[in-house]
Protein backbone atom coordinates (compact mmCIF):
# COMPACT_ATOMS: atom_id res chain seq x y z
CA UNK A 1 0.00 0.00 0.00
CA UNK A 2 1.75 3.33 -0.92
CA UNK A 3 2.73 5.94 2.15
CA UNK A 4 0.59 9.02 2.55
CA UNK A 5 2.80 12.26 2.71
CA UNK A 6 0.55 13.95 5.52
CA UNK A 7 3.46 16.84 5.71
CA UNK A 8 2.14 18.09 1.93
CA UNK A 9 -1.80 17.58 1.82
CA UNK A 10 -3.89 18.20 5.48
CA UNK A 11 -6.65 16.35 3.35
CA UNK A 12 -4.62 13.02 3.40
CA UNK A 13 -6.09 12.64 7.49
CA UNK A 14 -9.52 12.63 5.61
CA UNK A 15 -8.55 9.68 3.55
CA UNK A 16 -7.43 7.61 6.44
CA UNK A 17 -10.50 8.33 8.73
CA UNK A 18 -12.70 4.96 8.71
CA UNK A 19 -16.03 5.34 7.17
CA UNK A 20 -18.77 5.12 9.34
CA UNK A 21 -22.18 6.30 7.79
CA UNK A 22 -24.19 8.57 10.24
CA UNK A 23 -27.60 7.77 11.01
CA UNK A 24 -30.47 9.09 9.50
CA UNK A 25 -31.27 11.02 13.14
CA UNK A 26 -27.65 12.61 13.22
CA UNK A 27 -28.46 13.78 9.90
CA UNK A 28 -31.55 15.55 10.42
CA UNK A 29 -30.44 17.33 13.47
CA UNK A 30 -27.46 18.37 11.76
CA UNK A 31 -29.78 19.84 8.99
CA UNK A 32 -31.66 21.04 11.09
CA UNK A 33 -28.82 23.38 13.25
CA UNK A 34 -27.50 24.27 10.06
CA UNK A 35 -30.45 26.02 8.66
CA UNK A 36 -30.43 28.10 11.86
CA UNK A 37 -27.10 29.49 11.60
CA UNK A 38 -27.99 32.00 8.39
CA UNK A 39 -31.23 34.00 8.20
CA UNK A 40 -32.19 35.77 4.92
CA UNK A 41 -34.43 39.19 4.24
CA UNK A 42 -35.12 40.68 0.71
CA UNK A 43 -35.73 44.00 0.21
CA UNK A 44 -36.26 45.95 -3.34
CA UNK A 45 -34.45 48.95 -3.92
CA UNK A 46 -35.30 52.04 -5.90
CA UNK A 47 -31.61 53.13 -8.00
CA UNK A 48 -31.67 56.53 -6.18
CA UNK A 49 -31.94 54.59 -3.16
CA UNK A 50 -29.37 52.25 -3.91
CA UNK A 51 -27.09 55.83 -4.53
CA UNK A 52 -27.66 57.20 -1.02
CA UNK A 53 -26.92 53.74 1.01
CA UNK A 54 -23.33 53.48 -1.13
CA UNK A 55 -22.70 57.36 -0.61
CA UNK A 56 -23.58 56.60 2.85
CA UNK A 57 -21.29 53.87 3.38
CA UNK A 58 -24.25 51.77 4.83
CA UNK A 59 -23.47 49.48 2.19
CA UNK A 60 -19.64 49.14 3.19
CA UNK A 61 -17.13 50.24 0.47
CA UNK A 62 -17.45 50.03 -2.86
CA UNK A 63 -13.54 51.17 -3.40
CA UNK A 64 -11.34 48.85 -5.73
CA UNK A 65 -9.48 47.97 -2.54
CA UNK A 66 -12.66 46.17 -0.76
CA UNK A 67 -13.57 42.84 -1.73
CA UNK A 68 -12.57 42.25 -5.61
CA UNK A 69 -11.06 45.38 -7.47
CA UNK A 70 -13.76 46.69 -10.44
CA UNK A 71 -13.15 45.14 -13.74
CA UNK A 72 -16.36 46.09 -15.77
CA UNK A 73 -16.01 48.37 -18.16
CA UNK A 74 -18.27 50.98 -19.47
CA UNK A 75 -19.65 49.03 -22.18
CA UNK A 76 -20.85 46.06 -19.77
CA UNK A 77 -21.83 48.76 -17.47
CA UNK A 78 -24.44 50.11 -20.38
CA UNK A 79 -25.73 47.16 -20.91
CA UNK A 80 -26.58 46.39 -17.21
CA UNK A 81 -28.24 50.22 -17.55
CA UNK A 82 -30.03 48.63 -20.58
CA UNK A 83 -31.63 46.05 -18.81
CA UNK A 84 -32.89 48.51 -16.13
CA UNK A 85 -34.20 50.63 -18.87
CA UNK A 86 -36.07 47.68 -20.38
CA UNK A 87 -37.62 46.72 -17.24
CA UNK A 88 -35.16 42.95 -17.40
CA UNK A 89 -34.24 41.14 -14.46
CA UNK A 90 -31.00 41.70 -13.04
CA UNK A 91 -30.26 39.46 -10.55
CA UNK A 92 -30.02 40.34 -7.02
CA UNK A 93 -27.22 41.74 -4.77
CA UNK A 94 -26.05 39.69 -1.58
CA UNK A 95 -25.52 41.17 1.59
CA UNK A 96 -24.02 40.70 4.53
CA UNK A 97 -25.06 41.89 7.99
CA UNK A 98 -21.63 42.26 10.42
CA UNK A 99 -23.60 44.02 12.78
CA UNK A 100 -26.85 45.39 13.04
CA UNK A 101 -27.30 48.57 10.54
CA UNK A 102 -23.79 47.50 9.17
CA UNK A 103 -23.79 45.73 5.60
CA UNK A 104 -21.00 44.35 3.46
CA UNK A 105 -21.43 43.58 -0.36
CA UNK A 106 -21.07 39.33 -0.70
CA UNK A 107 -21.98 39.65 -4.63
CA UNK A 108 -23.02 42.58 -6.81
CA UNK A 109 -20.16 45.45 -6.54
CA UNK A 110 -19.69 45.40 -10.13
CA UNK A 111 -23.28 45.98 -10.38
CA UNK A 112 -23.57 48.67 -7.41
CA UNK A 113 -20.85 50.35 -9.07
CA UNK A 114 -22.20 50.64 -12.56
CA UNK A 115 -25.12 51.74 -10.97
CA UNK A 116 -23.67 54.29 -9.03
CA UNK A 117 -21.31 55.92 -11.43
CA UNK A 118 -24.23 55.94 -14.24
CA UNK A 119 -26.80 57.76 -12.09
CA UNK A 120 -23.84 60.61 -11.07
CA UNK A 121 -22.94 61.04 -14.51
CA UNK A 122 -19.55 59.50 -14.71
CA UNK A 123 -19.83 57.34 -17.61
CA UNK A 124 -21.66 57.94 -21.20
CA UNK A 125 -23.76 54.61 -22.82
CA UNK A 126 -22.16 53.02 -25.25
CA UNK A 127 -22.64 49.27 -27.11
CA UNK A 128 -26.18 49.55 -26.74
CA UNK A 129 -27.66 47.02 -29.01
CA UNK A 130 -31.75 47.10 -28.18
CA UNK A 131 -31.58 50.80 -27.71
CA UNK A 132 -28.79 52.37 -29.76
CA UNK A 133 -30.31 56.27 -29.92
CA UNK A 134 -29.37 56.32 -26.11
CA UNK A 135 -25.36 55.75 -26.99
CA UNK A 136 -23.17 57.88 -25.89
CA UNK A 137 -25.57 59.79 -23.32
CA UNK A 138 -24.96 60.12 -19.41
CA UNK A 139 -27.74 60.09 -17.32
CA UNK A 140 -28.77 63.92 -16.75
CA UNK A 141 -28.67 63.64 -20.84
CA UNK A 142 -31.90 61.37 -21.04
CA UNK A 143 -35.06 61.61 -22.41
CA UNK A 144 -36.98 63.37 -19.21
CA UNK A 145 -39.25 59.98 -19.54
CA UNK A 146 -36.73 57.43 -19.61
CA UNK A 147 -34.61 59.58 -16.82
CA UNK A 148 -37.72 58.96 -14.70
CA UNK A 149 -38.26 55.35 -15.40
CA UNK A 150 -34.67 54.59 -14.74
CA UNK A 151 -35.20 56.33 -11.28
CA UNK A 152 -38.01 54.16 -10.76
CA UNK A 153 -35.97 51.00 -11.56
CA UNK A 154 -35.61 48.78 -8.89
CA UNK A 155 -32.82 45.57 -7.84
CA UNK A 156 -33.40 43.18 -5.33
CA UNK A 157 -30.90 42.87 -2.15
CA UNK A 158 -30.41 39.41 -0.11
CA UNK A 159 -29.31 40.06 3.55
CA UNK A 160 -27.82 37.35 4.88
CA UNK A 161 -27.28 37.03 8.94
CA UNK A 162 -25.30 34.45 10.58
CA UNK A 163 -26.91 33.33 13.87
CA UNK A 164 -25.39 34.84 16.91
CA UNK A 165 -24.82 31.97 18.91
CA UNK A 166 -22.14 30.93 16.51
CA UNK A 167 -18.53 32.02 16.74
CA UNK A 168 -16.58 34.46 15.07
CA UNK A 169 -14.70 31.86 13.08
CA UNK A 170 -17.54 29.56 12.69
CA UNK A 171 -19.46 33.40 11.17
CA UNK A 172 -16.33 33.44 8.88
CA UNK A 173 -16.41 29.77 7.29
CA UNK A 174 -20.04 30.60 6.90
CA UNK A 175 -18.87 33.50 4.66
CA UNK A 176 -16.42 31.54 3.18
CA UNK A 177 -19.43 28.93 1.97
CA UNK A 178 -21.88 31.73 1.19
CA UNK A 179 -18.88 33.46 -1.11
CA UNK A 180 -18.14 30.03 -2.85
CA UNK A 181 -21.78 29.36 -3.85
CA UNK A 182 -22.26 33.11 -5.38
CA UNK A 183 -22.01 33.92 -8.76
CA UNK A 184 -24.73 35.36 -9.52
CA UNK A 185 -22.66 38.27 -11.81
CA UNK A 186 -20.86 35.16 -13.71
CA UNK A 187 -17.40 36.44 -12.22
CA UNK A 188 -16.80 34.21 -8.99
CA UNK A 189 -14.62 35.66 -6.19
CA UNK A 190 -10.78 34.24 -6.74
CA UNK A 191 -9.01 32.91 -3.20
CA UNK A 192 -7.22 36.21 -2.62
CA UNK A 193 -10.75 38.31 -3.32
CA UNK A 194 -12.12 36.15 -1.08
CA UNK A 195 -9.18 36.69 1.58
CA UNK A 196 -9.61 40.34 1.06
CA UNK A 197 -13.14 40.52 1.94
CA UNK A 198 -13.43 37.54 4.70
CA UNK A 199 -10.41 38.97 6.90
CA UNK A 200 -10.47 43.06 6.37
CA UNK A 201 -8.53 44.57 9.53
CA UNK A 202 -5.59 46.38 9.14
CA UNK A 203 -3.57 43.32 8.40
CA UNK A 204 -5.43 43.06 5.01
CA UNK A 205 -4.41 46.98 4.40
CA UNK A 206 -0.93 45.92 5.27
CA UNK A 207 -1.14 43.78 2.17
CA UNK A 208 -2.69 45.90 -0.24
CA UNK A 209 -0.85 48.65 1.19
CA UNK A 210 2.69 46.47 0.70
CA UNK A 211 1.34 45.91 -3.30
CA UNK A 212 1.38 49.48 -3.80
CA UNK A 213 4.96 49.51 -2.88
CA UNK A 214 6.81 51.05 -6.06
CA UNK A 215 9.72 48.77 -5.46
CA UNK A 216 7.50 45.82 -5.98
CA UNK A 217 5.23 47.33 -8.44
CA UNK A 218 8.30 47.68 -10.81
CA UNK A 219 9.65 44.25 -9.80
CA UNK A 220 5.99 42.85 -11.03
CA UNK A 221 5.41 45.06 -14.07
CA UNK A 222 2.77 46.40 -12.86
CA UNK A 223 1.84 50.49 -13.46
CA UNK A 224 2.77 52.79 -10.35
CA UNK A 225 -0.07 53.36 -8.18
CA UNK A 226 0.97 57.15 -8.06
CA UNK A 227 0.98 57.93 -11.23
CA UNK A 228 -2.35 55.46 -11.79
CA UNK A 229 -4.26 56.64 -9.13
CA UNK A 230 -7.10 58.97 -10.51
CA UNK A 231 -8.41 61.79 -8.07
CA UNK A 232 -11.57 59.85 -6.45
CA UNK A 233 -8.92 56.77 -5.85
CA UNK A 234 -9.99 55.02 -8.87
CA UNK A 235 -7.37 52.68 -10.67
CA UNK A 236 -6.47 54.26 -13.99
CA UNK A 237 -7.10 52.08 -17.35
CA UNK A 238 -3.75 50.60 -17.55
CA UNK A 239 -4.06 49.44 -13.87
CA UNK A 240 -6.94 48.22 -14.20
CA UNK A 241 -5.71 46.10 -17.33
CA UNK A 242 -3.01 44.71 -15.20
CA UNK A 243 -3.55 40.96 -14.89
CA UNK A 244 -2.00 41.10 -11.29
CA UNK A 245 -3.56 43.84 -10.17
CA UNK A 246 -7.28 43.53 -11.34
CA UNK A 247 -8.01 40.78 -9.72
CA UNK A 248 -5.59 40.92 -6.56
CA UNK A 249 -3.04 38.38 -7.62
CA UNK A 250 -0.37 40.89 -6.73
CA UNK A 251 -2.07 41.14 -2.68
CA UNK A 252 -1.73 37.39 -3.33
CA UNK A 253 1.97 37.49 -3.71
CA UNK A 254 2.66 39.79 -0.96
CA UNK A 255 0.72 37.89 1.20
CA UNK A 256 3.29 34.78 -0.14
CA UNK A 257 6.28 36.34 1.67
CA UNK A 258 4.20 36.33 4.89
CA UNK A 259 2.75 33.32 4.83
CA UNK A 260 6.30 31.44 4.09
CA UNK A 261 8.63 33.49 6.44
CA UNK A 262 8.22 31.19 9.40
CA UNK A 263 8.85 27.71 8.51
CA UNK A 264 6.86 26.46 11.15
CA UNK A 265 3.45 28.01 9.11
CA UNK A 266 4.88 25.97 5.92
CA UNK A 267 2.78 22.86 6.09
CA UNK A 268 -0.42 22.11 3.88
CA UNK A 269 -1.30 23.18 0.91
CA UNK A 270 -0.65 27.01 -0.52
CA UNK A 271 -3.62 27.79 0.14
CA UNK A 272 -4.09 26.53 3.34
CA UNK A 273 -0.93 28.12 4.14
CA UNK A 274 -1.97 31.70 2.54
CA UNK A 275 -5.25 31.35 4.09
CA UNK A 276 -3.72 30.91 7.93
CA UNK A 277 -1.73 34.14 7.43
CA UNK A 278 -4.80 36.31 7.38
CA UNK A 279 -6.14 34.19 9.87
CA UNK A 280 -3.03 34.34 12.59
CA UNK A 281 -2.49 38.30 11.55
CA UNK A 282 -5.98 39.18 11.55
CA UNK A 283 -6.36 41.14 14.65
CA UNK A 284 -2.52 42.29 14.64
CA UNK A 285 -1.98 45.36 16.75
CA UNK A 286 -0.03 48.29 15.90
CA UNK A 287 3.28 47.27 16.67
CA UNK A 288 3.09 43.69 15.00
CA UNK A 289 1.78 45.90 11.90
CA UNK A 290 4.19 47.75 12.05
CA UNK A 291 7.02 45.33 12.46
CA UNK A 292 5.52 42.99 9.78
CA UNK A 293 5.54 46.39 7.14
CA UNK A 294 9.42 47.09 8.00
CA UNK A 295 9.99 43.22 7.15
CA UNK A 296 8.37 42.97 4.17
CA UNK A 297 9.89 46.39 3.07
CA UNK A 298 13.26 46.20 3.98
CA UNK A 299 13.67 42.84 2.72
CA UNK A 300 11.96 43.90 -0.49
CA UNK A 301 14.87 46.39 -0.74
CA UNK A 302 17.76 44.17 -0.12
CA UNK A 303 16.53 41.67 -2.96
CA UNK A 304 16.20 44.51 -5.22
CA UNK A 305 19.91 45.91 -4.33
CA UNK A 306 20.61 42.52 -4.73
CA UNK A 307 19.43 41.07 -8.20
CA UNK A 308 18.14 44.55 -9.51
CA UNK A 309 15.66 43.94 -12.67
CA UNK A 310 16.03 40.01 -12.42
CA UNK A 311 15.05 40.05 -8.78
CA UNK A 312 11.84 37.26 -9.06
CA UNK A 313 13.21 36.38 -12.70
CA UNK A 314 14.12 32.86 -13.79
CA UNK A 315 17.40 33.20 -16.12
CA UNK A 316 16.55 34.27 -19.72
CA UNK A 317 18.49 31.50 -22.14
CA UNK A 318 20.02 34.61 -24.48
CA UNK A 319 21.13 36.70 -21.23
CA UNK A 320 17.97 39.01 -21.06
CA UNK A 321 15.27 39.77 -18.39
CA UNK A 322 13.82 36.73 -17.34
CA UNK A 323 9.87 35.31 -16.75
CA UNK A 324 8.77 36.16 -13.39
CA UNK A 325 8.16 33.74 -11.18
CA UNK A 326 6.41 33.21 -7.82
CA UNK A 327 8.16 30.00 -6.80
CA UNK A 328 11.54 31.79 -7.48
CA UNK A 329 9.61 35.30 -5.51
CA UNK A 330 9.43 32.96 -2.07
CA UNK A 331 12.51 31.57 -2.31
CA UNK A 332 14.49 34.63 -2.93
CA UNK A 333 12.42 37.13 -0.27
CA UNK A 334 12.14 34.08 2.60
CA UNK A 335 16.62 33.88 2.12
CA UNK A 336 17.35 37.14 1.58
CA UNK A 337 15.44 37.68 5.00
CA UNK A 338 17.36 34.92 6.44
CA UNK A 339 20.77 36.51 5.17
CA UNK A 340 19.75 40.16 6.29
CA UNK A 341 22.91 40.49 8.47
CA UNK A 342 25.03 40.11 5.22
CA UNK A 343 23.00 42.10 2.51
CA UNK A 344 25.86 44.21 2.58
CA UNK A 345 27.98 41.06 1.57
CA UNK A 346 24.98 40.06 -0.90
CA UNK A 347 25.31 42.97 -2.40
CA UNK A 348 29.19 43.64 -2.53
CA UNK A 349 29.10 40.10 -4.16
CA UNK A 350 25.63 40.58 -6.22
CA UNK A 351 27.13 39.60 -9.43
CA UNK A 352 28.26 35.86 -7.90
CA UNK A 353 24.73 35.99 -6.25
CA UNK A 354 23.02 36.07 -8.91
CA UNK A 355 24.44 33.23 -11.39
CA UNK A 356 24.83 31.06 -8.54
CA UNK A 357 21.07 31.31 -8.12
CA UNK A 358 20.41 31.44 -11.81
CA UNK A 359 22.46 28.50 -11.68
CA UNK A 360 19.83 26.79 -10.06
CA UNK A 361 17.37 27.09 -12.67
CA UNK A 362 19.22 26.08 -15.93
CA UNK A 363 16.98 23.69 -17.46
CA UNK A 364 19.80 21.18 -17.36
CA UNK A 365 20.09 21.51 -13.26
CA UNK A 366 18.97 18.72 -11.21
CA UNK A 367 17.05 21.60 -9.40
CA UNK A 368 15.60 23.47 -12.12
CA UNK A 369 12.03 21.34 -11.39
CA UNK A 370 12.54 22.14 -8.01
CA UNK A 371 13.04 26.07 -8.83
CA UNK A 372 10.48 26.74 -11.56
CA UNK A 373 8.16 25.25 -9.08
CA UNK A 374 6.86 22.13 -11.17
CA UNK A 375 5.57 20.74 -7.38
CA UNK A 376 4.50 23.18 -4.85
CA UNK A 377 4.09 21.12 -1.39
CA UNK A 378 4.98 22.46 1.54
CA UNK A 379 7.95 19.89 1.67
CA UNK A 380 9.24 21.53 -1.88
CA UNK A 381 8.42 25.08 -0.76
CA UNK A 382 11.20 24.43 2.15
CA UNK A 383 13.67 22.58 0.08
CA UNK A 384 13.29 25.29 -2.72
CA UNK A 385 14.07 27.85 -0.09
CA UNK A 386 16.83 26.06 1.45
CA UNK A 387 18.06 25.83 -2.55
CA UNK A 388 18.44 29.40 -2.90
CA UNK A 389 19.86 30.12 0.97
CA UNK A 390 22.84 27.96 0.02
CA UNK A 391 22.99 29.60 -3.39
CA UNK A 392 23.03 33.11 -1.81
CA UNK A 393 25.58 32.39 1.43
CA UNK A 394 28.23 29.96 -0.99
CA UNK A 395 28.46 32.94 -3.24
CA UNK A 396 29.33 35.33 -0.11
CA UNK A 397 31.63 32.57 1.37
CA UNK A 398 33.27 30.69 -1.06
CA UNK A 399 34.98 27.22 -0.50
Amino acid sequence: MSEIDLSQDDDAFDAMAPATPPSDKAIEKEFSSGRLRVVQDRNDFFLPHVVDFIEGRKWGNLRPEYQRRLRWDNAKKSRLIESFIMNVPVPPIFLYEKAIGAFEVMDGQQRLNAVLQYLKGEFALNGLKIWPSLNGRRFNELPPLVRKGLERSKISAITLMSDNAISEEDSIDLRAQVFDRLNTGGESLNPQELRNSLYSGSFNKLVVRSARNKMFTDAWDIPPHEENTLSDGSPSKDLRDNNLFKRMLDCEIVLRYFSFRDRDHVIGSVKSMLDGAMKRHRHAGETEIASLETAFTSTLKNVVDIFGNQAFRLPHPNGGQGTLSRPLYDAQMVATEMLAERAADLVARREAVIAAVHALARPDSESYDLIVGRANTAATIRERIDAVYIAMFSAIEPE
